[in-house]
């Protein structure tokens, strides 16, 4: 029996944590993922909440159908768990991997979290080259994901690894994925292989910790 739902129609500003407390009477839920777009960080409008039991997922069905969150109603559909299914679904929803890089997409930031926070929580797994975490041009408020990239592929394939085991930054779990570098070209401001502009005019930040 699916212990997995897709729940489609989602806000924009619907998070992993939101979306938790939403289902959260419906049974004991054991993982909760919001399928994000790779370029914007912007959340598909979709995401899988895995329950440790079938009856949640009927419970759900019944119970949340049609459910208004953040002023959408919300479709919810089982989805099988087993991993053959799996692959299939990550094929449909594009939810496979991007080809290994030195460079990490990271999802579901805390909004309090800084790059020093981002910078520290990396550099256990390899030599961190650039943090940066993009914010909203009107407001100037962190944008919920950010991007980590290091000296050599190694470090961000033990972080990446890491990260599929859950890796708690800022008390929220964050989502990690590789990110293709910038074309440098780009005038992207600290011209760090195309990850150096930290927006907020940070001047030597990381001259300190190269190595």
């Amino acid at each position: 029996e699916p212990k997995t739902i897709i729940v489609k129609n989602l806000s924009w500003n619907v998070d992993e944590d939101w979306l938790r407390t939403e289902f959260a009477a419906c049974g004991e839920i054991t993982g909760v993922r919001i399928q994000l777009d790779r370029d914007t960080g912007r959340s598909r409008g979709f995401g899988f909440i895995d329950f440790t039991e079938p009856a949640a997922v009927t419970k759900a069905l019944e119970t949340l159908q049609g459910h208004e969150i953040d002023g959408r109603e919300v479709t919810i559909d089982k989805c099988e768990s087993n991993p053959r299914n799996k692959e299939a679904r990550a094929n449909k929803f594009g939810d496979t991997p991007s080809a290994p890089s030195q460079t990490l997409f990271v999802g579901n930031v805390s909004f309090d979290c800084d790059e020093d926070t981002l910078w520290q929580a990396f550099a256990d797994f390899g030599s961190v080259k650039s943090v940066r975490l993009p914010t909203d041009r009107d407001t100037g408020k962190p944008k919920g994901f950010g991007y980590v990239e290091f000296e050599d592929q190694a470090g961000a394939t033990a972080a990446f690894q890491a990260g599929t085991q859950g890796l708690e930054i800022a008390g929220r779990s964050v989502r990690l994925d590789y990110s293709q570098p910038r074309d440098n070209s780009g005038g992207d401001r600290g011209g760090r292989g195309g990850f150096g502009g930290r927006g907020g005019g940070r001047g030597g930040f990381g001259g300190d910790r190269g190595g």
